[in-house]
């Protein structure tokens, strides 16, 4: 899929603005997205919700993914794992997903969500569908 056409996607998704995710970099089999802190992303101690990382996580894997496609193809989250690695709050957080693995009808990209500084928050691997 070419670039231009999968940023066009991307800033388009509902969702992203919904949360405030955006995107910040993308080139084949790579995207970075951004979060900024906003306290109604965050858990009761005032931290980055898991469910915000996690939706950040995704959103990287999946438009990985979407870069190595073909103009006919679409591709869908099949699964995700994660692992939270520390707690972070009042500073944008980053999602950087890597395709690891692209085959026909599945692909996978590792995540790594970190923080402004560069700290390790969070690992994901996201499974798509391609059909």
């Amino acid at each position: 899929m070419k670039e231009d056409l999968q940023l066009k996607l991307a800033k388009n998704t509902p969702y992203y603005k919904h949360l405030g995710i955006e995107v910040a970099n993308v080139r084949k089999g790579f995207a970075e997205l951004k979060l900024d802190f906003k306290d109604c992303l965050t858990h009761p101690f005032g931290y980055f919700h898991g469910g915000a990382i996690a939706s950040l996580a995704d959103s990287a894997g999946i438009n990985s993914v979407l870069t190595l496609l073909k103009k006919d193809e679409k591709a869908l989250t099949l699964e995700m794992k994660i692992n939270y690695l520390l707690p972070f709050k009042d500073a944008a957080i980053y999602a950087e997903g890597k395709v690891i693995h692209k085959g026909k009808k599945i692909a996978v990209s590792e995540v790594d969500v970190k923080s402004n500084n560069g700290e390790l928050i969070a690992k994901a691997i996201v499974t798509c569908a391609i059909f």
